[in-house]
């Protein structure tokens, strides 16, 4: 029998969970294949379709039946690559929808996507590759 310390603690699943460098927990992602995304920086990028400007987003698993999730797409203006828009793909949304809620897996995906444009495209190595 538990001991009683004053404070309730709700339960929570702990793989679905993972502590950030803020100190701050978020929720982790899957693709339906299985694979779990806990942060953007695991998702692979390809730049394939140069002329139409567009990188995928592929899912981390080398053997997932979908293979590709979603994309970035952006423009060259003046020299400059200038982001346009990404999205994740239906399948892949819906799934995360069914599995952490519409309103938890809509914020998370959206940083998510937020994350990968900031942080790990590297828009000068793209720009020189777009050429």
């Amino acid at each position: 029998m538990p001991i009683s310390v004053g404070r309730l603690v709700e339960p929570f699943s702990s793989d679905m969970l993972f502590k950030s460098e803020a100190q701050s927990y978020r929720m982790a992602v899957q693709c339906p294949c299985g694979r779990e995304i806990k942060e953007a920086g695991e998702f692979k990028l390809l730049f394939l379709k140069k002329e139409l400007n567009e990188i995928d987003i592929l899912c981390p698993n080398d053997t997932c039946y979908l293979r590709e999730l979603g994309f970035i797409k952006f423009d060259v203006e003046n020299g400059k690559a200038k982001f346009r828009e990404a999205a994740f793909y239906p399948p892949f949304v819906t799934w995360n929808k069914s599995q952490l809620g519409e309103e938890e897996a809509d914020k998370v995906l959206k940083k998510m996507l937020k994350e990968l444009v900031t942080r790990y495209v590297d828009w000068n190595v793209l720009l020189a590759e777009a050429k």
